[in-house]
Formats: C-alpha cells, sequence, structure tokens
C-alpha cells in the first residue's frame, strides 16, 4: 500500500543539482553563522529545491513501484510524508517540522510533493531546531508515499504508558475519521487503557482496565475528492472502537515494539474494518527525568537526618531558588572556600563529606552544624552565641556543646589554642589581597568576539579570578565577629547569661558614627544624586515622565545638566556591579539592566519634590558610651572607646570585601551573558536565558558536541525553576526541609498584635506599616513608612533616606539591613518572625529598636 524514497534518493537529487550541493555545504559550513544569515540561506535552498528538476532515475523508479501498487492508478489519492534521519528519536523528536501532503493525485503531482518534503527539511524552522538540539543539518531524508486511507476510525497506540512509563500498559486514543484530530489534539478522543502480561506458556494476555468515552466534537474526514476537511459535530456517547478492535491493536503494537526493540507510538487507521499502519515512532518521554528527579537534581547529601539546616544570612546572598549556573559556579566556589579553610585551620574533616552549605530544591541552606563545629574548633576563644547573634539575629537554644560534639568529637584544648592561632595569623592580609584582586578584575573586559570558544575562554578566566576572591573574602571577613564578642564580653562582664540590655548596648555601639560604612555609600549617592537632580526643575520633571527603559540613555545625553551626567556615570563607574540577587549569576546587575535604578531614582527625585525627609542621627563615640545601660567601669569604658573604632573598621572592611566579591559575580555575570547571547545568535541554544540552566560543564559539552539532549534539559529546568522559586521554607530545618504554604496561619496570625524580634539599631519611632513582600512592590514605599520586609539587600538600600524604621524576617547583627540602619540612625528589629504577616500596610505601628519589640497600636481598616 505504499511506496519509500530511501535517503539515497535524497542525495542524488542533491548530487544531480550543482547549485543544490553548493548551498547545502555552505549551510552545513554556516553552523556558527548569526541567525539572519542562516534564513537566507535556508530561503535560498528551499527555492532551489522546488525549482529543480527530479532526477529521471528517481522519478523512474518511483512510478514504476507505484504502478505495482494494487488499484493504483492516475486517479488514486495518496498521502506524500516525509522522514527525516534523526526526526523522530528518543533523544529529541522534531516530528512536525517537515512537510506532509496530504490528498496528492497523479505523477507529477506525486513528484511535485516529494520535492515540497525534501524542500521542508531545509526551512529555517527545521534547520533552527536542529542546531538548537544537536542535530546534524545536512542530514538525508527519506519519503513514504501512502494510498489515502478513507478511515472510519483513526488514532494513536502508545505500547508503553506515556505518563507513567509503565511497560505493562498500553493506551489508545482513537476518534471516527482521519487521526488528524488525535495528533493535533484539536479533539476529546476516546481512551482505552489495556494491561498484559504472559502466561506460563508464553502467551501475551490482555485485559482493557479502562475505558473512556471522549467527546469526539471534532473530526476529520476523507471528501469524495480525496481531500482532508474538518466538521464539527455535536458529540458521541458511543465508543469509536470496540473491545475486540482495541485488543486486536494490542497485538500488533506488541509485535512492533518486539521487532523494533523499542516502546512505539504508532498511528494507525481503520476502513471498513481493516486496520492500516501509518507510522510508527519510539516514545521519546519515557526516558526524561520526573518533575521530582528535576525538583531534586541538585540537592546535598545530609551527614545525618536530624541536620540543621537554616535560611539565616545565606537568605540574603541567595533568595529564592537559584539557576544551575548559579550552583555550579557560584555555590561551589563559597563552599569550597569555607571548607579548605576551615581545614587549614585544623578542623578534620572530609572535605567532600563535611558540607557547610547545602542545596534543596535548589534552594540554598546553612548546615548550622557544621557552622558551629567550624566557629568552635577554629578559635578556642570563640562563643558560638556570638556567630548565632550575628547570622540569625538570635541564640539558636537546640545548639548545644552535646550537640555539637555528637556531630563530631570534641579536640584537646591544646589542639584547639593552635587553631586559633593559626585562625588570626592566616586573616591577616586577606583584606589587601581582596584589594589586589580587585584590581584583576577592573582590567576585565569582555572581548568583542564572535568565537564562543574565546570567549568561553575568558569567561573561565574570570571564574577562576573570582575563586581567588571568594578564597580570600572568607578570613578578610572573619575578623570583624571577633571585635562584637570582645565588645559582647565587655558589656556582659564574662557572664553567660546576655540580658536585654547587653543586645541594645551592643547595637548602639556598632551605630556609633566613626566613619561611613562602605555599603551605605550606595544610598548615600543615590540620595545625592536625586537631589542633584531635583536641583533642576525643568530637568527633573521631564526625568520623571520618560520610561524607565529610556532613563539610562537620557542620563547620559548632552541635553542632561553636566552635573547630574557626570554624577550619575560616577556612581553607575562605583556601584554599577550592585545590584538585586547580586550572586545569582541569572540576575542582572545595574550596569546590565539600568531600569531597575532609573525606577528607585524617579521614586526618590519624587519624594523630594513632596517635601519629606528623615533627618538621620549620627551619635558619637562618648554619647554611645555614655548612654549605655549596662554598668562599666571607668577602664572598661575607656576600652572600648579604644576597641570600637577598630571594630567599626572591621565593619567597613567586611563590607568593602563584599562589595568586591559581588563586583567579582557581575564580571562572571557580564561574561555568561554575552556568551549566551552568541550561543543564541549562533544557534547553540533556543533562548539566551538557557544557558543559565546548564552548569559549567555542561555549557563546554554544548559548545563542543552540541549536544541536544542537554539543551532539553535546560528547557525542562527552566520550567520546573518556577515552581521552585515560588517555594518557602521554615527558617530552621532538621533533615530535607519542607516547603511551606505561604500565609497558610495568617487567620491566626492577625489576633498577634506584638512580635519581638533582635534590635540592631536603636531608636523608638511610631508611624505607618509599610509591608512590601518583594522588591517590586517596593514602588509603594512611602516618605517616613515604617519598611517591614522578610529581608534587605543592596536592591533595597535606595529607599533607606526615605524610611524611617525598618523590621525583618531574616538577618541578624552583621544583616544588610542591620548595618545600613545604623548609619542611617534609623530603629531597625531583625529575626521578627511572621512580621509580613501579622502587619499590614496602614497599621499604625510602635517600633522600638532598643527593645526589639513592634507593636500594632491601630489596624488600617479600624474605625
Amino acid at each position: 500500500m505504499a511506496a519509500c524514497l530511501t535517503v539515497q534518493a535524497f542525495y542524488l537529487q542533491l548530487q544531480t543539482n550543482r547549485s543544490l550541493t553548493e548551498l547545502s555545504a555552505q549551510l552545513s559550513q554556516a553552523v556558527d553563522a548569526e541567525t539572519e544569515d542562516i534564513q537566507k540561506l535556508c530561503d535560498t535552498l528551499k527555492s532551489e529545491f522546488l525549482l529543480s528538476e527530479i532526477n529521471p532515475k528517481i522519478s523512474k523508479a518511483l512510478q514504476l513501484h507505484l504502478q505495482h501498487i494494487e488499484h493504483f492508478d492516475e486517479e488514486t489519492r495518496v498521502a506524500v510524508r516525509s522522514s527525516a534521519i534523526g526526526e523522530d528519536g528518543e533523544e529529541l523528536s522534531a516530528a512536525g517540522q517537515m512537510d506532509t501532503i496530504l490528498g496528492v493525485k497523479g505523477y507529477n503531482e506525486i513528484f511535485a510533493a516529494v520535492k515540497k518534503c525534501w524542500s521542508s527539511h531545509f526551512t529555517f524552522s527545521a534547520v533552527q531546531y536542529k542546531r538548537q538540539h544537536g542535530q546534524p543539518i545536512n542530514t538525508g531524508m527519506g519519503v513514504v508515499i501512502q494510498k489515502m486511507v478513507h478511515a472510519d476510525v483513526a488514532g494513536a497506540l502508545f505500547t508503553n504508558d506515556p505518563v507513567t512509563a509503565s511497560c505493562n500498559t498500553m493506551v489508545i486514543n482513537a476518534n471516527f475519521g482521519v487521526g488528524e484530530s488525535v495528533v493535533s489534539g484539536e479533539a476529546e478522543p476516546d481512551t482505552f487503557r489495556v494491561t498484559y502480561t504472559s502466561d506460563q506458556g508464553g502467551s501475551d494476555i490482555f485485559s482493557i482496565e479502562e475505558r473512556v468515552c471522549g467527546s469526539k466534537q471534532v473530526q476529520y474526514v476523507v471528501s469524495e475528492s480525496g481531500t482532508v476537511g474538518k466538521q464539527s459535530v455535536s458529540g458521541s456517547s458511543v465508543f469509536c472502537a470496540d473491545d475486540k478492535t482495541v485488543l486486536a491493536l494490542c497485538q500488533i503494537g506488541l509485535e512492533l515494539e518486539r521487532r523494533f526493540g523499542h516502546p512505539c507510538d504508532i498511528e494507525w487507521a481503520i476502513c471498513q474494518g481493516q486496520i492500516y499502519l501509518l507510522q510508527s515512532r519510539p516514545i521519546t518521554t519515557l526516558t526524561q527525568e520526573t518533575e521530582y528527579e528535576l525538583l531534586h537534581e541538585f540537592d546535598s547529601a545530609l551527614a545525618m537526618d536530624q541536620e540543621l539546616l537554616s535560611t539565616m544570612n545565606i537568605g540574603e546572598a541567595f533568595p529564592g531558588a537559584l539557576c544551575p549556573l548559579t550552583i555550579s559556579v557560584v555555590v561551589k566556589q563559597i563552599e569550597d572556600s569555607m571548607v579548605n579553610w576551615s581545614v587549614a585551620n585544623g578542623l578534620n574533616v572530609v572535605p567532600n563529606l563535611f558540607r557547610l552549605h547545602k542545596v534543596y530544591c535548589n534552594h540554598a541552606f546553612l548546615n548550622v552544624h557544621a557552622y558551629e563545629l567550624s566557629n568552635k574548633y577554629r578559635s578556642s576563644l570563640a562563643d558560638r552565641r556570638m556567630m548565632e547573634l550575628a547570622l540569625a539575629g538570635h541564640v539558636i537554644d537546640s545548639m548545644t556543646d552535646e550537640v555539637i560534639r555528637a556531630y563530631h568529637p570534641a579536640r584537646p584544648l591544646l589542639t584547639r589554642l593552635y587553631c586559633s592561632w593559626r585562625f588570626f595569623s592566616m586573616i591577616l592580609g586577606k583584606r589587601e589581597k581582596c584589594l589586589v584582586h580587585e584590581q584583576a578584575l577592573d582590567k576585565l573586559t569582555v572581548p568583542l568576539t564572535t568565537s564562543c570558544a574565546e570567549l568561553l575562554e575568558y569567561v573561565n578566566h574570570t571564574v577562576d579570578i573570582s575563586s581567588q576572591v571568594v578564597k580570600d573574602y572568607m578570613p578578610a571577613t572573619a575578623i570583624s565577629p571577633v571585635y562584637s564578642q570582645v565588645l559582647m564580653g565587655i558589656l556582659t562582664k564574662g557572664k553567660h547569661v546576655w540580658e536585654a540590655k547587653h543586645y541594645t548596648d551592643l547595637a548602639s555601639l556598632l551605630a556609633c558614627h566613626i566613619n561611613e560604612v562602605f555599603s551605605a555609600g550606595v544610598p548615600n549617592k543615590l540620595e545625592e544624586l536625586s537631589r542633584l537632580i531635583h536641583s533642576h526643575p525643568a530637568f527633573a520633571a521631564h526625568f520623571l515622565e520618560i520610561s524607565i527603559e529610556s532613563g539610562d540613555s537620557f542620563l547620559n545625553s548632552k541635553k542632561t545638566p553636566a552635573g547630574v551626567r557626570e554624577a550619575y556615570q560616577l556612581f553607575m563607574e562605583k556601584f554599577g556591579h550592585r545590584g538585586l540577587c547580586e550572586l545569582d549569576l541569572l540576575k542582572k546587575c545595574w550596569s546590565q539592566d539600568p531600569s531597575q535604578l532609573i525606577e528607585t531614582l524617579q521614586m526618590m527625585v519624587k519624594s523630594i519634590a513632596t517635601g519629606h525627609n528623615v533627618d538621620a542621627r549620627c551619635y558619637s563615640v562618648q554619647e554611645v558610651v555614655d548612654g549605655l545601660q549596662c554598668d562599666l567601669t571607668k577602664g572598661q569604658k575607656l576600652f572600648i572607646k579604644f576597641i570600637l573604632p577598630k571594630a567599626k573598621k572591621a565593619v567597613n572592611s567586611r563590607e568593602e570585601v563584599k562589595s568586591i566579591l559581588v563586583k567579582a559575580a557581575s564580571k562572571m555575570k557580564l561574561g555568561f551573558w554575552r556568551l549566551s547571547e552568541l550561543m543564541y545568535n549562533q544557534g547553540y541554544l533556543p533562548s539566551p536565558e538557557l544557558l543559565f540552566f546548564l552548569t559549567v560543564t555542561e555549557i563546554k559539552d554544548v559548545l563542543s558536541n552540541r549536544n541536544g539532549s542537554l539543551v532539553n534539559r535546560a528547557k525542562r529546568r527552566r520550567k520546573i525553576y518556577e515552581k521552585q522559586n515560588s517555594m518557602q521554607f521554615p527558617r530552621f530545618n532538621h533533615g530535607y526541609p519542607e516547603a511551606v504554604v505561604t500565609h497558610q496561619d495568617l487567620k491566626s496570625l492577625e489576633v498577634e498584635t506584638e512580635l519581638k524580634g533582635m534590635p540592631v539599631s536603636v531608636g523608638e519611632v511610631t508611624g505607618t506599616a509599610r509591608v512590601v513582600k518583594n522588591l517590586s512592590e517596593a514602588h509603594t514605599i512611602q516618605k517616613n513608612d515604617i519598611l517591614i520586609v522578610y529581608f534587605t539587600d543592596v536592591g533595597w538600600a535606595p529607599y533607606f533616606p526615605m524610611i524611617s524604621g525598618v523590621v525583618t524576617e531574616q538577618g541578624g547583627l552583621v544583616s544588610h539591613g542591620a548595618v545600613v540602619a545604623r548609619e542611617y540612625g534609623i530603629p531597625c528589629v531583625v529575626s521578627c518572625h511572621n512580621a509580613t504577616q501579622v502587619f499590614q500596610s496602614g497599621d499604625t505601628i510602635c517600633l522600638n529598636g532598643s527593645t526589639g519589640v513592634v507593636r500594632r497600636l491601630k489596624r488600617d481598616n479600624d474605625l
């Protein structure tokens, strides 16, 4: 009932026509060309194929073969179907990319349809699909000429369940008419689910387990003239196939599966009781990872079931789910640095098993057990509670010395003293090394190359420098909590019990004004820039009217006052590497996407125009010491005055080094984003963003081998990423975390009127609450609002000059919000759990930055 032209006929047609040979060779060699050039070449090659004369050897052999088909003549309607090499495979499927022509009759129409099928092999969509999925471009194509079947019933048979992958279940979809309504999904077909086993004698036993009658409201039928048309019907409650037909189809399907050696997706038709097989392809979804496997693809192993994982501190650096590229580069750099440093300080662990950071559902967590252990054995003088305050904002009661010893045996005192000496010796000079790394980073410029290999080499070099920054970042920032512990030791006089007044006094000491902390430079410079813009009324009015997308070019234009333009350019030069989710390679920095910065700047200029402002109060060292609640001797106060400038300098050093770390990440972002655009233009990827859903090793594989299965996996990772990013987890988790439903206890929380967190910036303020769940809602912030958020990072920094207080659910003594709030002299409470749920925007609240209490005075909807 059919004739087949093999791929040799296709190659012969190419060789017959010199123009086709040259054009196809150009297309094969243009694999790395720009998209527009590929498209032009495809259009030319397709046109040449359609205009070419079919090779006489091919036409003669085909005509002779057709004549041997029973009941075939010039009036017989046939379907001419393309079948390219690699079109349907277990790794990828290009089904639908090539042409199928129905209702063809006569030799001339058949020959024309054959050329149309061949030419469809070179359509831009087909070529681009192959380029982006690692398939060779200039592969052969077969063509099948089948006698049209005036099907009474047609459909598809899967010899394995395509959803569950069950090898003992077959699934049949069927509808009246030809099978187009089934394969296109336009109609709800009948569904039959059949299980099969073998008896002791080896005979196959089939059993219809389920029958579902579809509405079948759309059908395709073959007209008298041989053309296929769609018609709408009222639907049918009658099955289109009886049990005998279903079982017969299953028997044929099982035979085909055994012959081909793999599960089959079979298209079939029935005419006057006779079953016709139209085509068979492998089922392409059976070996794909399940959704569960993709969700947990990058999960870390646990050392023990009760290992304590937390979002504290790391939730600020990595909010939400991370893309695979960030996990394979940044998270790995941080983890390797921390483990190697711990081992270098004398901690006797196996690096591959001892992990201070864990990943679950692409979310990053701190391994509290490992951090406590690393802190305890890095210094014999370390008090674990200070680390907990710095990271979590409160003491973790469940983490006792006994628990830590159960995780890792205690070490002798002399060993711990030696580790302490090692610790202090290793942190010396690390800040200076980071400054040297910054100079190397400043020299990096993304090369203007069109070679993906050269660009990848540059990116690898950038990653290497970044690894050095991360390596020195950890010890360079370690001195800051040491000073905090010294100050707390003086305030408590060495007592083990820490009271509220001790926390308040420590926050007051860290808030004294000695010099500007590096991280406060972003909001300060933005405020200066907004006031400078506001000083030019006509220009400011125009600036407020433009779109955020055109704001960057507007501020850089010659029409902008010179002082404003220079101030903006200086800001971008110094802080352009900052932005939202700064260490996530997927998220662009301000220099890459200035629109997020322009929106904030416009809001600040508008806010100045309203006449509101918050005056930051600065406290001298003497004022802070005189106002301490703790009863200290004169000598203790003198020592605090001596140590406090060093503690503030350490804080500033930590923020300065963090900026260098962020700059290293921004350099990687620039390189990877440029590489992603180049790989997209050259057909390695169907979209630039997909690069970030590959690991570094996988990127190299795609560039070297055009690995289509990896591209397909990246697409599925991108799809599952949205689900991962929507997940929220408890702050502390014993064992693997369990995602929580957002606001699930909202009703019970609404009755709460008072919460308590950790005070990190003293002062008391009463005002309007502004609950902001994410930065996209930040435009709702008004002057003098008390900002209530889950956490803050540098993306929130521009709003600090506007607000009168800050409350965060996440954070500790050295978190971003705490540091910047102290610099601005505004009250701040961190680690205030459920604050974004208990309070709502418009509530009148009282924030006490000395006691850590946040109290609602009036609900927004109260009369």
